[in-house]
């Protein structure tokens, strides 16, 4: 089975604290959306695990990363970043140099870069990353596709449309390897193409890449689903703009 990038990967790590009443609570609250509350028995269970282990251990990095997920769900980053450079800085002494659980803090480190408009941060943590992956999971493997994409995004903010492209595009031919080309995953990745090349002002391109979209979201969603008709809402917008631009 695919590994899959998890928000936080840290239960890769070990799983005794899931035997824990606090980290159980904490993940309840997590389905339920409670991010409030999740951080209550998150902050429980690090003081339990603090008193049990003491700093350096791994059910240390566990708590930390769930805190710094919990707070980016809350959309408060500076915490987000403070717990998840907490469970980097345990993870560089206890973990391997190339470890799949420090590319997740990477990646988390980037993507709150990312939500913060700070692109510099957040391409350096990607790449970070990145590197990992390619030596942990092969060139192939799924999260990749997620890291190249996340990269394509800051590019696009940056307007760096030419870079934006090759992410997406090296996102897309591993989606598609692995999932195939009808994939609702992979209709991402395309919907992402054509906004670049809408951006660049190659509407014919964005068209065909918006078509693609549609056609995986009619299949899979289904033609009344909200994201389908999103996106041939985008699609009747762009063909009156090039029609306008005809005239």
């Amino acid at each position: 089975m695919k590994k899959q990038l998890f928000g936080i990967a840290f239960l890769c790590v070990t799983q005794l604290s899931a035997y824990h009443a606090s980290y159980k609570l904490a993940q309840q609250a997590q389905a339920r959306g409670d991010y409030k509350s999740a951080i209550t028995y998150t902050l429980e269970q690090l003081d339990e695990d603090l008193n049990s282990y003491g700093e350096n251990a791994k059910e240390i990095i566990i708590s930390y990363g769930q805190l710094g997920f919990f707070y980016e769900k809350l959309g408060n980053y500076d915490k987000a970043l403070e717990y998840y450079f907490k469970a980097l800085k345990i993870e560089n002494k206890l973990l391997p140099k190339n470890d799949p659980t420090k590319a997740t803090t990477y990646y988390n480190i980037g993507s709150v870069y990312r939500k913060q408009g700070k692109y510099k941060e957040a391409l350096e943590n990607y790449e970070k990353a990145l590197k990992m992956q390619k030596i942990v999971y092969g060139k192939k493997d799924t999260l990749l596709s997620k890291t190249y994409n996340s990269m394509g995004s800051v590019y696009r903010k940056q307007g760096k449309y030419e870079e934006a492209l090759d992410a997406y595009e090296k996102a897309l031919k591993i989606r598609e390897d692995a999932l195939g080309k009808e994939h609702i995953s992979t209709a991402k990745i395309c919907s992402n193409i054509g906004l670049v090349y809408y951006k660049q002002g190659k509407h014919k391109e964005a068209l065909e890449e918006l078509d693609k979209t549609l056609k995986i979201q009619e299949k899979v969603l289904g033609k009344e689903h909200s994201t389908t008709k999103s996106t041939q809402k985008n699609i009747n917008y762009l063909k009156k703009d090039m029609l306008k631009k005809q005239k």
